[in-house]
């Protein structure tokens, strides 16, 4: 379990600590020195079979970025209120900043007892239950025990030390779940071992020999050595803090800072842009507007920005709303990630929340299908977010986008998109709602049907002229209702064009006639076949007249337009292909040379240079410097 301390300055908190492990967190000489907390301090202890690991954080007004640094990804709250003093200022930002990070599980220990009496201590509780009251930490069933002790005498120290055994005894709320994530709150090197690295873990787990990333600056890492609970280990999980001994050709002790993110690699994706749902303190004095500038404080980040909010909206003080946070700079951040908020002169505490959706649209922010989006996203339950989107998106859902940001493991995407009414894309990376794609697909038999019977010589339409059929917003998903349709009873492919099953090409009698003349004059040509202005004079047609109808029998699979003159029959074309494979297995380079070919065909001239750039244009042949290579395998003529 991982304590962080709470409370106001020289209340106690490195003293409390001190007496309960016997360490001494405050490690700087101007810790020493001044006898405050400027920094992180860390210590750990044994209570019964589980590990304590204390977070030591100041308490001075101006530290308050370290304090939620510390505080971040931690299963309980060791709240310090002085006896003597009672509860001061920085007592209840402290709270109310634990309160924000979303922190259900607390003690209160009131220090310095042997300096008063029975009666200032019941009033101090009272400062204390007043303190915690409207907050999440007086929420929970059981009430947050206050217990008075002295780090000097040893009084109530028994009582305090037995609270945190039961608390950690207790499951810890961590994220068990999800792939790899570590805050990274310190960052040195040792001798002999080199770069190490320490933080809370906010999901997941790590083991020697895991390749990771540092984020957001992208720094590919290996693992060494793991360390938790200031012990060597072989895997570190959630709920822990855990030093790692990272080793990269990139990494080092000036290119890791507070605040970067340690975690799986396909996790990475830096973002400057966060739809979030905050709420407002309610003792500030003024509505949260739009475009305030705030510092942000997210993991153990901190990072200046604006707060976002619709046209004409402010968040009163108490309230809670959704809002967009564009950064200065870069983060790590995914969905569920707690957040506090500062004013620009980082003086007081204004709000926090958490992330729901990570890298939104700049423009289109405040659009209503995007609120909806939004809206869909804000839930815990992953299943009820996807489902809400499907039925939302028009192009569909980004499923490896979803997963990423939500920090969801591949293995348990892939059985929640098995419980949804979910068809996805070739590849699977993008999915569409089931019903949606059903009806698309009858919508697409419809138009076929209609085209049939309006114009029964056409084989089908292609993609491009189904689309030009469909309202704009079907459009995105045609290719995946096609690819379901497909093989099925309701829909046909025949080379470029879909169609339905029983559709039978039926030529008017005079076009009938017309290509019964060119299929003859074709075959009695053999291979060399006639162009197109020698086909029109034989069929007493004129060039341009003719092409049309051409273009239709190859539309219909009977003809091949190698070029703009000349059109060839199948059989004649694929038996040309096959001379050409003849010609190049017969050269000592397996080349296809014109006059080679010309030879094996005889065909003429002005034939063979477009038939060879047909094939050269179809991949069944690729140009080189002294003829041609016919590809292994060719392609279908």
């Amino acid at each position: 379990m991982i304590v962080a301390t709470a409370g106001h300055i020289d209340h106690g908190k490195t003293a409390l600590v001190k007496a309960l492990t016997g360490i001494d967190a405050d490690r700087l000489p101007e810790e020493k020195a001044r006898g405050i907390t400027v920094d992180l301090g860390f210590a750990y202890t044994r209570l019964g079979t589980s590990t304590v690991g204390f977070v030591d954080v100041p308490g001075h007004e101006r530290l308050v970025r370290t304090m939620v640094a510390g505080a971040t990804g931690v299963d309980f709250a060791l709240i310090v209120v002085a006896a003597d003093d009672g509860v001061m200022p920085q007592t209840r930002e402290h709270i109310a900043i634990l309160d924000l990070l979303g922190l259900r599980r607390s003690l209160v220990a009131i220090t310095k007892s042997d300096r008063v009496d029975a009666r200032r201590l019941s009033e101090v509780e009272a400062q204390v239950r007043a303190a915690l009251a409207d907050t999440g930490l007086a929420a929970t069933p059981v009430p947050t025990p206050v217990l008075a002790c002295s780090a000097l005498s040893g009084a109530g120290l028994a009582e305090v030390t037995r609270e945190l055994g039961a608390a950690a005894a207790m499951p810890s709320d961590a994220v068990a779940a999800g792939d790899f994530r570590l805050a990274v709150d310190r960052c040195f090197t040792i001798v002999g071992a080199g770069l190490v690295v320490t933080g809370a873990i906010h999901s997941g787990a790590v083991r020697p020999g895991d390749h990771l990333v540092v984020c957001p600056s992208g720094f590919e890492a290996r693992v060494r050595g793991v360390r938790a609970g200031d012990e060597p280990c072989d895997v570190a999980r959630a709920g822990q803090r855990c030093a790692l001994n990272l080793t990269g050709p990139r990494l080092s002790r000036s290119g890791i800072h507070r605040g970067d993110w340690i975690l799986a690699p396909h996790l990475h994706g830096p973002t400057s842009r966060l739809d979030v749902s905050l709420r407002v303190l309610p003792g500030e004095a003024r509505p949260l507007r739009h475009r305030t500038p705030v510092h942000i404080h997210l993991g153990a980040a901190s990072l200046t920005g604006r707060v976002l909010l619709p046209p004409e909206t402010t968040v009163e003080p108490g309230a809670a709303a959704h809002a967009q946070i564009a950064l200065d700079g870069s983060l790590g951040a995914l969905h569920g990630d707690r957040f506090v908020l500062r004013d620009a002169s980082a003086a007081r505490t204004l709000g926090g929340g958490r992330v729901i959706d990570v890298d939104g649209p700049r423009r289109g922010a405040w659009a209503p299908v995007r609120r909806a989006a939004v809206a869909a996203l804000d839930t815990t339950d992953h299943g009820a977010a996807l489902a809400a989107l499907l039925d939302l998106s028009e192009v569909g859902a980004d499923l490896d986008r979803f997963a990423r940001t939500r920090n969801i493991p591949r293995a348990e995407m892939s059985a929640l998109s098995g419980t949804l009414d979910l068809v996805t894309e070739a590849g699977g990376r993008r999915g569409f709602a089931g019903a949606r794609i059903v009806a698309l697909g009858a919508s697409v038999a419809a138009i076929l049907d209609a085209t049939h019977r309006s114009e029964p010589d056409n084989p089908g339409l292609t993609v491009e002229e189904i689309g030009e059929r469909l309202a704009p917003a079907e459009r995105p998903a045609l290719r995946v209702a096609l690819d379901r349709s497909l093989g099925g009873q309701h829909i046909a492919r025949t080379g470029p064009h879909f169609h339905r099953p029983d559709h039978v090409v039926r030529l008017a009698p005079r076009e009938a006639a017309l290509y019964d003349v060119v299929r003859t004059v074709l075959e009695e040509a053999g291979l060399d076949q006639p162009r197109l202005a020698d086909l029109a004079a034989r069929v007493d047609r004129a060039p341009e007249a003719l092409r049309p109808s051409l273009d239709k029998f190859g539309r219909l699979g009977w003809l091949r337009r190698v070029s703009g003159h000349y059109y060839v029959l199948p059989a004649v074309l694929a038996e040309l292909a096959d001379r050409a494979r003849t010609v190049a297995a017969a050269h000592p380079q397996a080349l296809l040379t014109v006059g080679r070919f010309r030879e094996a065909t005889g065909i003429s001239r002005n034939m063979t240079l477009p038939l060879l750039t047909y094939f050269d244009a179809r991949g069944f042949t690729t140009r080189v410097t002294d003829g041609r290579l016919v590809r292994p395998g060719g392609c279908d003529l």
